[in-house]
């Protein structure tokens, strides 16, 4: 069975818990502070990062290459429409939130409100939760503009950046 070493408030590991959700995956669930840099899991990974997969092959970090690997093993349901135009597209909103939303929204109101608090690292910066906060409508009016056109974020169906729209959001 796959080990899959997370933390409950990463946005990188909620895509992948919930691409293994969708895709029926079993997989062990082991909680991983990983900022205490557990020599145990430095040896897993030495980037120290979560999320980690171990199955009985590899072990692989990243969010996206998980995913990835995972749509290679299980192809059911697919998270990559056909087609070079629309797998680039899939990638680029991808992108787009695991890093443009990621670091303008998420690590400026959770990072701040709540991961600073749990990791002991201080009190939150009223900057970077005003920054955040300003940053987040534009973000929401660009989904709202792609859907506008699509049904799904990337499409006509449900793809890998809708999972990472997700993981971002909730």
């Amino acid at each position: 069975m796959h080990k899959l070493y997370h933390f409950p408030l990463s946005p990188f590991a909620r895509k992948v818990r919930l691409v293994l959700a969708e895709k029926k995956i079993e997989v062990e669930l082991v909680e991983e502070r990983y900022w205490e840099e557990r020599a145990d899991f430095m040896r897993l990974n030495p980037g120290g990062q979560i999320p980690v997969l171990r199955t009985d092959k590899l072990i692989l970090s990243d969010s996206t290459a998980i995913c990835e690997y995972l749509d290679e093993k299980h192809p059911e349901p697919p998270l990559f429409p056909q087609g070079p135009e629309r797998r680039a597209e899939v990638r680029r909103l991808n992108a787009w939130f695991d890093d443009k939303f990621y670091h303008e929204v998420t690590l400026n109101l959770v990072g701040e409100r709540v991961q600073k608090k749990i990791m002991g690292r201080g009190y939150p910066d009223s900057k970077n939760v005003k920054m955040g906060s300003s940053k987040i409508k534009f973000h929401i009016d660009y989904m709202g503009w792609l859907l506008d056109r699509r049904r799904w974020l990337a499409g006509d169906r449900m793809t890998l950046a809708d999972f990472s729209a997700a993981a971002q959001l909730s």
